[in-house]
C-alpha cells in the first residue's frame, strides 16, 4: 500500500513538472556560493545543468546530496536511490534521447522536497523511426570527406528503422552497387558494411547512397552520404605535406581520441596517402602509417619528394647525461622507443648512413650501438646500455636538420641517516587547477568536494614528510595558483625535478556504470625508466590503503606518465565520485593511509627500506587486474 500510495505521489509531482509547476532546478555545491545553496534540500553535482551527454547514452550516473535531517528516502524517476551517511547519493539511471528530466523527491517522513536536473542527449529516439522506412541524417556515414587507397577497406554505416532491408552503392566503383548490410544486433537500427576498393580500381570520386526496403508498411527509403570518398590514384598515391607542430603525436588509427602511437613523432615534412574523419594518413614506408589530425598538417602542392641522409653520428658525456648528435639533411617523423636494456631510434624517409661516427667511451651508460635499414628509406639505431645501469630517462629535439638525443643519467644523492632522500628534487603535483563552476577542472564528488582541493590536501600533507627525510619538494600548485599540463611540465624542468608525481582521484565518463565493479586505487605509468617507481608506489598502496585495488597501468594517453625525461607517474588514490570515497579524502584522517602509501614509495623507490606493516583489510576487494609488464630485449611488448 505504501509504494502505491508513494507512486501516486510520484506522478502526481512528475505531471505537474512537465505542465509548468515550479519545481526548483537543484544546484551545486560548492559552484554557487551563499546561504541559499548551503541550505538547498538537495544539490546534483553531475550531471550539469543544461549538460550534453554522449550522443545516443542509455544511462548515465547522476549524483549529489540530500540536506534534509535524518533523510531517509530518495526517489528519482520512480528508482529508489540509496543515501549515504552524510545524505550523499550516486545512482546510474536510463535516459532518453532529446531533453531529459531528472525528478529527485527525498524524504524523510516529515517533510518531502523535490529537484530536478535538466540534461540533453544528442541524437534522435530510434522509436522516432518506426513507423515508416527512414534514415537518421545525423548518422549516416561519411559525414566528412574520405580519401583512400585501392586495397583499403571503408567501413560503411547508416543508422535508420530497424528490422528493414538496406543497401548502399558507391557510384562508379567496382562491384558496389545495392549491396547488403547487416543490422547491429547490439545497437538496433544501426546497419554496418565493409567494402574492400579493388586492387584495380581507377582513381575516382563516388557518392554513398543508402537505401531500405521493406519497412513498416512496405515503405521504403532512400538517402546520400553529405561528404564523397574519394579513390586516389595508386601510381601516384602521395601528396606532400607540411607539419605545423614540430613534435606532434600520432595515431594509430583515425579517431579524435585515444589510439596514441606512444613512440612516433612527426617533423619536418610528410608524405599523405588517405584521409578519413578529419584526419590524414600519413605513409612512414611501405609497410607503416600512422594518421593526424587535418589542422596539425598543411598539404602542399608539389608531390616532390626527396630521401634525406644522416651523415654522421657523434657522442658527448657529461656528469648529467650522454647526448647522442645525429647530422643530417633533413626533418622528419621518428620513432623513439625505450626498453630496458636499450633504446631504438627510427628515422623514416632517410634512406642510409654514412657511418660517419664518433664513440665517447666515457659514456657511464652507453655500451654500444647498432644500425640498419629494416626498410626502404627506414634507418634504425639501437643504442644499447651497459649492464645494471638503467636510464633514467630521455629527451629528443631536432635543431635544424640534426637530431639531438639525451640519455639521462641516475642523479647522485648525498643521504645521511637523518635525511635518507637528500640530494633528491622531487616533483609534487596536485592534479588540475581551481574554477568554481561548471565546467569544473577535474572531478567533483556527490557533497560538491572538488578534485583539485582534494589533491592539494594530499600534495600538502605528503611534503613536509618528504622534506624532513631530506629532499627537496618542488610544488605545481599553491592553494589557489592555476597551472595547465604544459606548465607543470616546464617547471619539472626548470627546476631540474628527478621524479614526477602526479596526483589525482578518479572519476568516470558519464555513460559507465560506476557501480558495475569495485573501484578504488591505480597508478599510471608509460616508459620503462618510470616501471620502478609506479610498482614502488603501487606495492605501498597494496599495503596502507583499504580500497579495492585496481592496478598498476601502462598508459600512452595520458600527459604526464608520457614525460621522457625522469620517472613520472601519475596516482590515482580513490574516486572522488563514490560517495564513501569522497567522504574519505575530504578528512586528514580519512587522507592519511594516502599520504603514507605515497610516502613509503617513493622511500623504497630510492632504497630506503620503511618498517613494513600488514596489509589492510580491503572495501570491496576483488580480483586485481593482470599487469602489463615491460619485456626484455629480444621480444615485443608495451
Amino acid at each position: 500500500m505504501k509504494k502505491i500510495v508513494f507512486f501516486t505521489f510520484f506522478l502526481i509531482f512528475f505531471s505537474s513538472f512537465i505542465y509548468g509547476s515550479t519545481i526548483a532546478t537543484a544546484p551545486y555545491l560548492p559552484a554557487q556560493a551563499g546561504p541559499q545553496t548551503q541550505n538547498a534540500p538537495i544539490t546534483v553535482q553531475y550531471p550539469h545543468e543544461k549538460m550534453t551527454v554522449a550522443r545516443g547514452a542509455k544511462k548515465i550516473f547522476i549524483f549529489g546530496q540530500v540536506n534534509l535531517p535524518r533523510a531517509l528516502t530518495l526517489d528519482i524517476n520512480g528508482e529508489t536511490v540509496p543515501l549515504h551517511d552524510n545524505g550523499a547519493f550516486l545512482a546510474y539511471l536510463p535516459v532518453q534521447n532529446g531533453g531529459f528530466t531528472f525528478v529527485l523527491t527525498a524524504g524523510n517522513g516529515k517533510e518531502t522536497v523535490q529537484a530536478v536536473r535538466r540534461i540533453t542527449v544528442p541524437g534522435a529516439d530510434i522509436k522516432d523511426f518506426s513507423a515508416k522506412a527512414e534514415f537518421d541524417p545525423e548518422e549516416v556515414f561519411p559525414q566528412t570527406p574520405v580519401e583512400l587507397l585501392p586495397g583499403d577497406v571503408i567501413g560503411l554505416s547508416v543508422r535508420g528503422t530497424p528490422g528493414a532491408e538496406v543497401t548502399y552503392t558507391l557510384t562508379g566503383l567496382n562491384d558496389a552497387k545495392n549491396m547488403p548490410m547487416k543490422e547491429d544486433v547490439s545497437s538496433p537500427g544501426m546497419y554496418r558494411a565493409k567494402y574492400l576498393i579493388d586492387d584495380t580500381q581507377k582513381a575516382k570520386t563516388a557518392k554513398v547512397i543508402y537505401k531500405m526496403q521493406n519497412g513498416p508498411g512496405e515503405t521504403e527509403a532512400k538517402i546520400t552520404a553529405p561528404a564523397k570518398i574519394k579513390v586516389l590514384n595508386k601510381k601516384a598515391p602521395f601528396t606532400r605535406a607540411k607539419i605545423l607542430s614540430p613534435g606532434v603525436k600520432l595515431r594509430k588509427i583515425p579517431t579524435p581520441r585515444e589510439n596514441l602511437y606512444p613512440f612516433y613523432r612527426a617533423y619536418g615534412e610528410v608524405l599523405i596517402n588517405g584521409r578519413l574523419n578529419k584526419q590524414y594518413r600519413i605513409a612512414l614506408n611501405e609497410s607503416e602509417s600512422a594518421w593526424l589530425e587535418e589542422e596539425k598538417l598543411k598539404p602542399l602542392s608539389s608531390a616532390d619528394y626527396k630521401p634525406g641522409r644522416v651523415t654522421s653520428l657523434r657522442t658527448i658525456s657529461t656528469d648529467e647525461k650522454t647526448r647522442l648528435v645525429f647530422v643530417g639533411s633533413r626533418q622528419g617523423p621518428i620513432s623513439v622507443h625505450e626498453f630496458n636494456d636499450r633504446l631504438e631510434l627510427t628515422f623514416y624517409y632517410v634512406n642510409g648512413f654514412d657511418e660517419n661516427f664518433s664513440f665517447d667511451t666515457l659514456s657511464p651508460i652507453v655500451d654500444s650501438i647498432t644500425w640498419s635499414q629494416p626498410a626502404q628509406d627506414t634507418l634504425l639505431f639501437k643504442i644499447y646500455f651497459k649492464k645494471d645501469t638503467p636510464l633514467w630517462g630521455h629527451s629528443y629535439n631536432f635543431e635544424e636538420s640534426n637530431l639531438l638525443l639525451d640519455l639521462i643519467h641516475k642523479p647522485a644523492l648525498t643521504p645521511t641517516k637523518e635525511q635518507p632522500l637528500k640530494g633528491a628534487r622531487i616533483l609534487l603535483d596536485a592534479g588540475h587547477s581551481p574554477r568554481r563552476a561548471v565546467p569544473y577542472d577535474g572531478a567533483v564528488g556527490p557533497t560538491g568536494y572538488l578534485e583539485y582541493e582534494a589533491n592539494l590536501a594530499l600534495a600538502n600533507e605528503l611534503k613536509p614528510l618528504l622534506e624532513k627525510a631530506g629532499a627537496t619538494v618542488i610544488m605545481t600548485r599553491h592553494g589557489n595558483n592555476r597551472m595547465g599540463l604544459q606548465a607543470r611540465y616546464e617547471l619539472a624542468l626548470a627546476q631540474q625535478a628527478h621524479i614526477f608525481v602526479s596526483l589525482h582521484y578518479n572519476a568516470l565518463p558519464e555513460t559507465i556504470n560506476p557501480l558495475s565493479r569495485a573501484r578504488g586505487y591505480s597508478v599510471y605509468y608509460n616508459y620503462p625508466h618510470s616501471f620502478q617507481l609506479a610498482q614502488a608506489v603501487y606495492d605501498s598502496y597494496t599495503r596502507n590503503v583499504p580500497l579495492p585495488d585496481n592496478g598498476m597501468i601502462a598508459n600512452d594517453v595520458l600527459f604526464i606518465p608520457r614525460i621522457p625525461q625522469m620517472p613520472s607517474i601519475l596516482v590515482e588514490s580513490a574516486y572522488i565520485i563514490l560517495p564513501e570515497q569522497e567522504q574519505m579524502a575530504k578528512t586528514a584522517d580519512g587522507r592519511a593511509p594516502l599520504v603514507q602509501a605515497l610516502y613509503e614509495g617513493i622511500l623504497n623507490f630510492y632504497g630506503v627500506k620503511p618498517p613494513v606493516k600488514k596489509k589492510p583489510t580491503r572495501r570491496n576487494s576483488f580480483k586485481k587486474p593482470s599487469r602489463k609488464l615491460i619485456l626484455k630485449s629480444g621480444k615485443t611488448g608495451k
